[in-house]
């Protein structure tokens, strides 16, 4: 049988995220993997928990520290093979908390979408939050009411992005979410994975970068001639 990488990869991919919530600040979470359909080799597979084949994934229950609330986390990914078509690479990617299973609205979102169409920075967080101030900055030509939620605060870029690692670690030190014991561990593991692939993506897209390094401080561990 003829290896699938793409496939291969992805589902190595959902059992990391889904070991990451169950880890950390999650239960019972089992993230799937749907192949979208496509034409020709540009193939995409979308992830999240439970998806089904109409690629509609569903919330999870995290459980708050404030009493008789409810707190839902939204995690859904894009993947797709590289244009080497050699590594796994993040098309889109959604990290989303809400008060509900089915609410529209939520408390924040970090939105990931590769090479963006409209203008708006391809990373980028949104709160949905309320302030006078920013109410008397709206051109009343252009932008009339617009609230706080609709700002797309950008976040780092295609390499320097947040991790979900990072979303998750925010809810625990924030004391919005019981965590469970040894969550440290886990998220340090997986940060350092996410780092170390933007890393070396970095470094295939900017030889001269590397070279540049090499040239300056050697190769790590080269003995001095």
């Amino acid at each position: 049988m003829i290896s699938d990488k793409l496939r291969e990869q992805t589902n190595r991919f959902a059992k990391e995220i889904q070991a990451l919530l169950n880890g950390t600040i999650a239960s019972h979470v089992q993230m799937k993997a749907v192949a979208i359909p496509a034409r020709g080799d540009d193939r995409l597979f979308a992830l999240g928990h439970l998806i089904d084949k109409s690629m509609a994934a569903r919330r999870f229950r995290l459980k708050p520290k404030a009493p008789k609330a409810e707190l839902w986390m939204d995690v859904r990914f894009q993947l797709r093979l590289d244009a080497e078509r050699e590594h796994l690479m993040v098309q889109q990617s959604f990290f989303g908390i809400f008060g509900s299973e089915d609410a529209r609205h939520g408390l924040f979102h970090y939105d990931y979408e590769r090479d963006k169409a409209d203008g708006y920075p391809d990373a980028h967080l949104q709160v949905n939050a309320d302030s006078a101030m920013f109410a008397t900055l709206n051109d009343p030509r252009e932008d009339p009411g617009r609230p706080l939620a609709k700002l797309h605060f950008p976040v780092g870029g295609k390499r320097f992005r947040p991790c979900l690692e990072d979303v998750i670690e925010f809810l625990i030190v924030e004391r919005l979410v019981e965590r469970r014991d040894g969550y440290e561990k886990v998220l340090e593991a997986g940060r350092e994975g996410f780092r170390r692939n933007q890393l070396l993506a970095a470094m295939r897209r900017d030889p001269g970068a590397v070279e540049a390094f090499v040239d300056r401080y050697g190769l790590p561990g080269a003995v001095p001639g």
